[in-house]
C-alpha cells in the first residue's frame, strides 16, 4: 500500500513543509503589509487633522487666549474622537483634550516634537506616560505669517483601535491561509502519491531484475521526470541478461566438470590467485571452498610441494608431476600432484590447473597386500619348516628312543594345530570377504552368544587365575546376523583379552542396548596398546609384540576377523587403550527389527 511507503512520506512531508512555510511566510508578509497600510492611513488622518488644527490654533496662540485654546481642543475631540494637544514654542502644554495642561510635563523633548522642529512634522508610536496607553502621535508647528514659531499642534489616537484592526486582519489571513494550505497539502499529497507509485513500480521491477528475472521491463512514461530512470533500468536489465547468460554458461560448465571429478582441482591465475576450487580439493587440503577464492595459493595452502610445482609449471610452461604427504590426526595421506600451465592464444601464461589425487587407499592396499603375502608366507613357513625338520630327524635316525620320538611327535602335532588354526582363520577371512549376501542371517540373542563364549573361555581364564566381572541385562537383546560369525567375533574378543592379560588380572564383559543399537564391551587389565598401533591391530598378521603373540599361540588374524564380521553386520569395533593399564574393545551393531 502506497501509504506505507517511506518514499511517499518523505516526499509528502517535504512538499507539506514547503507548502506550510511558504503559506506562513506569505500570510505573515501580507498581514504585515495590511497592518502597515492601516497604520499609514491612520497616520494620514492624523497629519491632515493636525495641519487643519494648526490653522485653527494660529489666532488663539498669537494672543495666548487659553479659554479659546481649551474650547478648540474640546470641540476637536468631540468631533473626531482624537486627542489634541496645543503646545507653545518652549514645550509647555497650553491645552489638551484629555488632561489638565497644568499637570503635564514639558513636551519639547518628545520624539514627535523633535521631528516637528527639525523636519516640519513629527510622528511617533509610543506609550503615553500621562494616559498610560499606547498612542500614535503626529505633531506640526504653528507658524505666523511673519515666520515666527508660535507653538505646536499634536494629534493622537490610541493604538488599541489599531490592535483591534490588526487582530481582524490576522484572523482573516489565518482563515485564508488555512484554505490555501489545505489545497496545497492536497496537491502535495497527489504529487507525492504519483511519484511514490512510480518509484514503487520501478523498485518492484528492479527487485525482480535483481532476483534474476531479466525479462521484466518498466513502462517508459514521464512521471515527474522518471522517464530517464525507467529507460536506464530497462537497459540495465537487457545488459545484465546478456552478461549473466554468458557467466552462467561458463559457471555451469566449470561446475559440471569440477563436480564430476573425484580428484581435487584448483584453478589459479597468472598471479597464483585461486579462481576455482572444487569440494574434493578443499576437503583434502582443509581449506574453505568459498573463503579461499581470490587469495594467493601460498597463503591458503601451506604445502611446499604444491607451491614449488606451481612455480615451475608457470615459469617453464609445462606439466609438473610430484607427490606429497599430508599428516592427519589418525593417519597420513599420500597425494599425487599434477600441475599444468595454461596459456592464451598468444602463448602468454594465464594461470595453471592443479590436480590432486589422493592415493592413500591405493598405497595402503599395496602395503597390506605386500604385508599379507610376506606375513602369510612367514606364518605358513614357520610350522611347515618345524614339521619338516622334526619329521626328517625321525626318518633319518632309526635309533631314536621312544621318549625323544614322543617329544618330537608332540611338537609336530602342536605345529600342525597351529597350521590348522592359521588356515582356518585365513579361510574365515576369505569367506567373510567373499560373502555377497546375508542369506545366513537370522534373529539371534546376543545374551546367549556372550554366555556361551564366557563358558568356553572359562578354563583358560581360570588357568591364569583372572577375575571376571559380567554385566548382562535381564532383557533379551536380539540382533539380526550370522550366528557362526558373531559367535566367532565374541570368542575372539574374549580370547584376546585372556591371552594379553597377565595372571591374576581383571576382565570385564558388559552388554547393553539403547533404542537402536546394542553394545558389547570387553575390558582387560593387560599390557595395553600404544596410540600409534591402535589402528593397525585390526590389520592381518599385525602384532604389536610378535614374540609375545607367537608364544601365546596367536595367528595375528583374530582382530582382523572381528573387524570383518563387524563391518559385514553394519557394526563398528573401537578400541580404547593405554599402555600398562589395559584395553577396552567395544563392538556395536543395530538391533533386530521388532
Amino acid at each position: 500500500m502506497i501509504i506505507k511507503s517511506q518514499f511517499f512520506w518523505r516526499s509528502y512531508l517535504s512538499y507539506a513543509a514547503v507548502v506550510f512555510f511558504c503559506t506562513l511566510l506569505l500570510s505573515a508578509w501580507y498581514a504585515s503589509q495590511l497592518v502597515d497600510d492601516e497604520l499609514a492611513q491612520l497616520e494620514d488622518v492624523l497629519r491632515e487633522d493636525a495641519i487643519m488644527m494648526s490653522q485653527a490654533a494660529l489666532r488663539p496662540l498669537r494672543t495666548l487666549n487659553h479659554p479659546d485654546l481649551d474650547a478648540l481642543a474640546s470641540s476637536f475631540f468631540n468631533a473626531t474622537g482624537q486627542r489634541l494637544s496645543i503646545i507653545d514654542g518652549n514645550g509647555v502644554v497650553l491645552a489638551d483634550s484629555h488632561e489638565n495642561p497644568g499637570q503635564m510635563d514639558n513636551h519639547l523633548q518628545r520624539p514627535e516634537m523633535l521631528d516637528a522642529i527639525s523636519r516640519g512634522s513629527g510622528r511617533a508610536l509610543r506609550f503615553s506616560q500621562t494616559l498610560n496607553e499606547q498612542f500614535l502621535y503626529y505633531a506640526v508647528p504653528v507658524v505666523a505669517d511673519s515666520g515666527q514659531l508660535l507653538g505646536f499642534v499634536r494629534t493622537a489616537l490610541p493604538v488599541a483601535r489599531l490592535e483591534s484592526t490588526r487582530r481582524d486582519i490576522y484572523l482573516w489571513m489565518l482563515q485564508h491561509a488555512a484554505i490555501v494550505a489545505f489545497f496545497g497539502l492536497f496537491l502535495a499529497f497527489y504529487l507525492a502519491a504519483r511519484q511514490a507509485m512510480a518509484v514503487e513500480r520501478i523498485t518492484r521491477v528492479a527487485e525482480v531484475i535483481a532476483a534474476g528475472d531479466f525479462e521484466k521491463r518498466l513502462p517508459v512514461d514521464n512521471v515527474l521526470g522518471l522517464k530517464k530512470l525507467a529507460e536506464v533500468v530497462n537497459q540495465m536489465a537487457r545488459s545484465s541478461a546478456q552478461r549473466v547468460s554468458v557467466i552462467t554458461s561458463d559457471r555451469n560448465r566449470l561446475a559440471a566438470i569440477f563436480a564430476g571429478m573425484v580428484e581435487g582441482v584448483i584453478d589459479v591465475d597468472q598471479n597464483q590467485r585461486i579462481l576455482h576450487i572444487n569440494e574434493a580439493a578443499a576437503k583434502l587440503l582443509g581449506v574453505g571452498e568459498k573463503s579461499c577464492l581470490n587469495k594467493p595459493v601460498w597463503q591458503e595452502i601451506r604445502s611446499r610441494e604444491i607451491n614449488q610445482a606451481l612455480e615451475e609449471a608457470i615459469r617453464a610452461h609445462t606439466v609438473v608431476k610430484t607427490q606429497m604427504r599430508l599428516s592427519r590426526q589418525s593417519d597420513e595421506l599420500v597425494v599425487d600432484i599434477y600441475v599444468a600451465s595454461l596459456s592464451d592464444d598468444s602463448g602468454n601464461a594465464i594461470g595453471a590447473i592443479i590436480v590432486l589425487n589422493d592415493i592413500t587407499d591405493l598405497k595402503n592396499l599395496e602395503r597390506v597386500r605386500t604385508d599379507f603375502v610376506a606375513n602369510a608366507s612367514h606364518e605358513l613357513k614357520t610350522p611347515i619348516t618345524a614339521i619338516r625338520g622334526l619329521s626328517e630327524t625321525l626318518i633319518s635316525d632309526a635309533q631314536v628312543d621312544r621318549a625323544t620320538m614322543l617329544r618330537f611327535v608332540e611338537r609336530i602335532h602342536a605345529q600342525s594345530l597351529r597350521l590348522s588354526h592359521l588356515i582356518a582363520d585365513l579361510m574365515t577371512i576369505s569367506r567373510l570377504e567373499s560373502a555377497q549376501n546375508d542369506g545366513e542371517f537370522a534373529p539371534l540373542s546376543m545374551n546367549k552368544l556372550v554366555q556361551r563364549a564366557l563358558q568356553a573361555a572359562e578354563s583358560a581364564r581360570e588357568a591364569k587365575h583372572q577375575s571376571l566381572e559380567v554385566d548382562l541385562p535381564d532383557e533379551k537383546i536380539q540382533v539380526y546376523g550370522d550366528n557362526q560369525a558373531l559367535s566367532q567375533l565374541v570368542d575372539n574378543l574374549i580370547d584376546n583379552a585372556i591371552k594379553y592379560t597377565p595372571e591374576h588380572g581383571r576382565l570385564k564383559v558388559s552388554l547393553s542396548a539403547n533404542r537402536e543399537h546394542m553394545e558389547l564391551s570387553v575390558e582387560d587389565s593387560g599390557i595395553g596398546i600404544s596410540p600409534q598401533y591402535q589402528q593397525r591391530v585390526f590389520e592381518r598378521f599385525y602384532r604389536v609384540d610378535k614374540a609375545r603373540s607367537q608364544s601365546l599361540g596367536g595367528t595375528g588374524l583374530g582382530l582382523s576377523i572381528v573387524k570383518n564380521i563387524a563391518e559385514r553386520h553394519g557394526g563398528l569395533v573401537t578400541l580404547e587403550s593405554h599402555v600398562g593399564s589395559g584395553s577396552r574393545f567395544t563392538f556395536s551393531m543395530p538391533l533386530a527389527p521388532s
